[in-house]
C-alpha cells in the first residue's frame, strides 16, 4: 500500500477472535433459508462436481437380467459333481453366447452353452465354469472343477434395485456417481445452480498479469487463485477485477458485487489509511462488518461481513493469508450454501511425523506449510513455512497443510493430520496417492 498522509478511518480489529468463533459468528449472522438455490436440469457430461437437488432413485434393476460374470461356459451345476483334473466331466457344447445378444439357448442336462462376460444366460443354466477350468475339443467341454450353483454369474438387481434409492439429495457429484446415473439410463440430473461469487482485488499497486509492470507495482495473483477456489469448492465467479484504492470507486465495485450471492475482496483489509474497506463495509448495510481480526496465521486481518444477507469475505493482500482465508471461510460458505451434505471436493488426509522442530504462535491457530515425503514406509512432514504470509512460494513448494491449535511449537517426531495440497508425495519409489 502507498503511504500518503491522510487521516486514518478505521484503526482496525481490537483483538482477535477464535476461528470457531468467528466462523460461528458469521454463519449465525446470515439468513440461509433466503437463498433460493435454483434447481437445474444438467447432463451427465457436465454434472461432475456439482449437488444433487433431490434423491436420486432407480428405475430399474441392474443388472436387467441374470448375466455371465466370467467367459466361460454356462451349464447346469449338477451336471458337474466331483469334477476334478483326473475326473474331468465332459459335456456337449450346444451354441454361443455373445454380450448384447439373446441366442436363445436352452442349457439341458449334459449340455453347455459358451458364454462371453456380461451375455444374458440362457434358460435352465444356473452357473458359469470359468474358461480357465475348461478344455473345448470337437463340439465338447471338459470341465476339471465342480462347480456350485450361482457360481460366476450375477443376480438381476444383484447390483441395484427398482426403486432403491441411489443417491440423496445434497451429495457432491463424483466421478463414481455418475457412472451409476448413467448406469439407470438417466441422462439429466437436477442440480443446484452454482453460487455466484463477486470477486475484486484493492491496490494502487496492483497490475493485470500481461501488463507493463512499473517499478512500483507487482502483479495482481490472489483473485486467479481465489477464483479457481470458487469453482473449486462449486462456485461461479464473477470477476471484477482490480480496484484502487479509492473510496468512492470501492462503493461503487460493492454496489455491482451485491447483486451476487456472495461477495470476496482481496486486500484492503488492514489498518493502513489506504485500507478503507472494512470501514466500508461498516456502513453499507445491516448488520455490516461482524468479525474482523481473527486467531490465525497467516490471515489475522481477515474480515467477515454481511450487508443485506448477502456475506462478504475480506481476504488480507498478502497471498498465502489470502488463500488460508478463503479456505477456512469461503470454502465452507459454499458447501453451506450449496445445501450439501458432504465436506466437498475429496480432500485427502494422511498422518506423518513431522520432520523438523517449528515454532508456532501459542494463542492462534497456525496453518503450517509442509512438505510430505516417504521414507522407509513412513510419511515425513517436513515444514516449509509457518509464517511468511506474502510468500506464495510457499505453497507452491508445499504439497500439504498441517493445523495447529494452542500449542507453542511443533515438534519434530510428532504424529500430525495433513491435509494434501497435492496427490504426489515423492519417496520410496517415487511413490504416489
Amino acid at each position: 500500500m502507498s503511504c500518503i498522509t491522510a487521516k486514518k478511518r478505521y484503526h482496525g480489529p481490537k483483538g482477535f477472535i477464535p476461528v470457531d468463533v468467528a466462523l460461528k459468528k458469521f454463519f449465525s449472522c446470515i439468513d440461509f433459508s433466503e437463498f433460493s438455490c435454483p434447481i437445474e436440469n444438467v447432463s451427465l457430461v457436465d454434472a461432475g462436481n456439482r449437488v444433487l437437488a433431490n434423491d436420486l432413485s432407480s428405475e430399474m434393476d441392474i443388472p436387467p437380467f441374470v448375466r455371465a460374470d466370467m467367459d466361460g461356459y454356462a451349464i447346469k451345476s449338477a451336471d458337474t459333481k466331483g469334477a476334478s483334473t483326473k475326473n474331468p466331466i465332459l459335456l456337449q457344447v450346444v451354441g454361443k453366447i455373445y454380450a448384447g445378444h439373446d441366442g436363445q439357448y436352452k442349457v439341458r442336462s449334459g449340455n453347455a452353452v459358451a458364454i462371453a462376460t456380461g451375455a444374458r444366460l440362457p434358460k435352465g443354466a444356473d452357473a458359469v465354469a470359468m474358461i480357465e477350468y475348461t478344455k473345448e475339443k470337437n463340439g465338447s467341454v471338459r470341465i476339471f472343477r465342480q462347480i456350485e450353483k450361482g457360481k460366476h454369474i450375477a443376480l438381476r438387481g444383484n447390483d441395484v434395485k427398482h426403486g432403491q434409492t441411489l443417491l440423496k439429495k445434497g451429495t457432491w457429484l463424483t466421478s463414481q456417481d455418475l457412472g451409476l446415473i448413467a448406469s439407470v439410463g438417466v441422462n439429466k440430473v437436477p442440480i443446484f445452480k452454482k453460487p455466484q461469487v463477486a470477486l475484486f482485488a484493492t491496490g494502487n499497486e496492483l497490475k493485470e498479469p500481461g501488463s507493463k509492470l512499473e517499478n512500483t507495482c507487482i502483479f495482481e495473483s490472489n483473485r486467479y487463485m481465489i477464483s479457481n477456489m470458487v469453482r473449486e469448492f462449486g462456485g461461479e465467479v464473477i470477476d471484477l477485477g482490480i480496484c484502487k484504492d479509492d473510496r468512492d470507486l470501492i462503493i461503487l465495485k460493492f454496489t455491482e458485487a451485491l447483486k451476487f450471492d456472495m461477495v470476496v475482496v482481496s486486500g484492503g483489509a488492514s489498518v493502513g489509511e489506504k485500507d478503507y474497506v472494512p470501514d466500508l463495509i461498516k456502513n453499507l448495510g445491516k448488520p455490516g462488518l461482524v468479525v474482523h481480526g481473527i486467531a490465525m496465521k497467516p490471515g489475522s486481518p481477515t474480515g467477515l461481513g454481511i450487508v443485506n444477507n448477502t456475506p462478504i469475505i475480506l481476504s488480507p493482500g498478502y497471498p498465502v493469508s489470502s488463500f488460508v482465508a478463503f479456505y477456512v471461510f469461503g470454502r465452507p460458505l459454499l458447501l453451506k450454501m450449496l445445501r450439501t451434505n458432504s465436506s466437498g471436493p475429496f480432500t485427502s488426509k494422511l498422518t506423518a511425523e513431522m520432520g523438523a522442530t517449528i515454532n508456532v504462535h501459542e494463542n492462534f491457530r497456525t496453518f503450517v506449510r509442509v512438505n510430505v515425503v516417504r521414507h522407509n514406509g513412513l510419511y515425513i512432514a517436513d515444514p516449509v513455512s509457518a509464517s511468511g504470509p506474502s510468500l506464495l512460494s510457499t505453497l507452491t513448494r508445499s504439497n500439504g497443510m498441517v493445523i495447529v491449535n494452542n500449542n507453542s511449537k511443533l515438534a519434530k517426531g510428532k504424529k500430525v493430520e495433513v491435509i494434501l495440497l497435492r496427490n504426489h508425495i515423492v519417496g520410496d519409489s517415487q511413490w504416489s496417492i
